[in-house]
C-alpha cells in the first residue's frame, strides 16, 4: 500500500486518519509506505505533452519518483484535505506529472487505463460541518475529482472516508 499523504498539518485529522490505516494495513501484514507529498520537490507539470510520446516526463524529479511507487503498489491511499471543493494543488500537479504512466490513449484520444487492478481508498477531512460538506460539493467535489482520475487510470476506488465539520 502507498499512502499519497496530501495535507501539510502533520498533526492534523487527514495525518491521523491515515495513520489509522496503515496501523490497520501493517496489523495485516501489508508493506505500507507514506510519502508525505508536501514535502515532495517537483515542477508542476508544463503542458508539453512529451510524455505521451517518449514515455515519461521530461523532468526528472520527485514525482517521478512516486510515479515509480505507484506503479508498485497495490492499493493507493490518498489522504487528502478539501480545499475549495478539490484537493489540494500539490497533489493536482503530482497526478498531473504522472498522467503517461495513469492513463495512455489510442491514435484517436481516447483514454486508456495503465493501472488496471489496483485498488484505491481516499481519505478527506473538511471543515465544512455534516451534511453542507455534502449538500454544498465540498467533500463531494474531492471525491469526483480522485474517481475520476483513478477511474482513467484502471484504479478502482473501494472505500472512501471523510470527515466534515473539522474546524475545532
Amino acid at each position: 500500500m502507498l499512502i499519497l499523504q496530501a495535507s501539510p498539518r502533520k498533526n492534523g485529522n487527514v495525518w491521523q486518519m491515515a495513520e489509522k490505516i496503515e496501523e490497520e494495513y501493517k496489523s495485516r501484514n501489508f508493506q505500507v509506505e507514506t510519502i508525505d507529498v508536501t514535502k515532495m520537490a517537483f515542477h508542476d507539470c508544463i503542458g508539453c505533452m512529451k510524455c505521451r510520446s517518449i514515455g515519461k516526463c521530461i523532468f526528472n524529479d520527485d514525482a517521478e519518483t512516486v510515479g515509480k511507487k505507484m506503479e508498485q503498489a497495490d492499493i493507493i491511499c490518498v489522504a487528502s484535505p478539501v480545499w475549495w471543493g478539490n484537493m489540494p494543488g500539490h497533489l493536482k500537479s503530482l497526478f498531473d506529472r504522472n498522467v503517461f504512466r495513469m492513463m495512455g490513449e489510442s491514435p484517436l484520444g481516447i483514454p486508456k487505463p495503465l493501472m488496471k487492478g489496483k485498488k484505491a481508498i481516499l481519505i478527506s477531512a473538511c471543515t465544512t460541518p455534516f451534511p453542507f460538506n455534502y449538500l454544498c460539493g465540498q467533500t463531494t467535489g474531492l471525491k469526483r475529482a480522485v474517481k475520476e482520475i483513478f477511474k482513467s487510470s484502471g484504479i478502482k476506488l473501494v472505500k472512501v472516508i471523510s470527515r466534515g465539520g473539522t474546524k475545532k
